[in-house]
């Protein structure tokens, strides 16, 4: 794979109403691993690998805790899509270099080293939230995950204010099926050009291109773009459209057909 200058796609995260039920269901039926989760005021977090130890991406399920832009965006949208996160290796440049291309940043935090972040709300191209995050820890990897042991919360990233880094740790009381390598996020765009300069000339992905979409991949998974009268995340899975998956409110993981 192409160099992408220490910039890896991080995680999908889809806003749920009960982060638990979902990641039981999702264990169950495409044998998720659990990776970290934390609380805060006003959501908690889960994040979850799928697939084996090649091939995977990890999605992340928020669930409210108390009123804030989580209920609101549930409230006016339902369960489904609700960003993407990007790890770079230096926040303030790719911040700079995103401003470069006209488009806005809010949400910058560069005060706390286990997660530094900053945010492109959902504009006309993609309908989306952005997230930009740096850290000075790591999650494990795949093949880490897969071989059994759990991780030391002190050295993953962690969000500033976080606690009970272990509110999901019954999600591993479920037995796990088969692992389903959901490597793509399926995203359609209002205007393709400006997603080519985002996700290739700034974010540093790897790009293919076919008839009907881009490809923009990186180590941790890819972004199949494709140009649509109503933009946005559409799900996750090697391919959607043959009627397989899990639906999740707008969005569907997809399956193997």
């Amino acid at each position: 794979m192409a160099d992408t200058g220490g910039i890896d796609l991080d995680h999908t995260s889809f806003a749920v109403h009960d982060a638990l039920s979902w990641a039981r269901r999702l264990r169950r039926e495409i044998g998720v691993v659990p990776i970290a989760g934390e609380s805060l005021p006003e959501f908690r977090y889960l994040l979850l690998q799928t697939g084996e130890r090649t091939g995977g991406a990890r999605l992340e399920l928020l669930e409210p805790t108390g009123p804030g832009f989580l209920t609101r965006h549930l409230d006016k949208r339902g369960e489904g899509p609700h960003h993407l996160t990007f790890s770079v290796p230096d926040l303030r440049a790719a911040v700079a270099r995103v401003r470069e291309l006209g488009a806005e940043v809010v949400g910058e935090d560069y005060g706390h080293a286990p997660w530094r972040e900053a945010f492109l709300p959902p504009g006309p191209q993609h309908r989306t939230v952005i997230q930009l995050a740096q850290s000075d820890r790591a999650y494990p990897s795949a093949e880490e995950l897969r071989a059994g042991g759990e991780p030391d919360v002190a050295e993953l990233p962690s969000v500033r204010g976080a606690t009970e880094p272990h509110w999901w740790a019954s999600t591993w009381e479920t037995p796990a099926g088969a692992a389903v390598p959901l490597h793509s996020t399926h995203l359609d765009t209002a205007d393709l050009a400006f997603s080519r300069r985002l996700f290739h000339d700034v974010l540093g992905g790897r790009v293919y291109e076919t008839e009907r979409h881009l490809d923009f991949s990186w180590p941790g998974g890819t972004i199949r773009v494709r140009a649509a009268d109503r933009p946005g995340v559409r799900g996750m899975g090697p391919s959607l459209g043959g009627g397989a998956g899990i639906g999740l409110g707008s969005a569907v993981l997809g399956l193997p057909g």
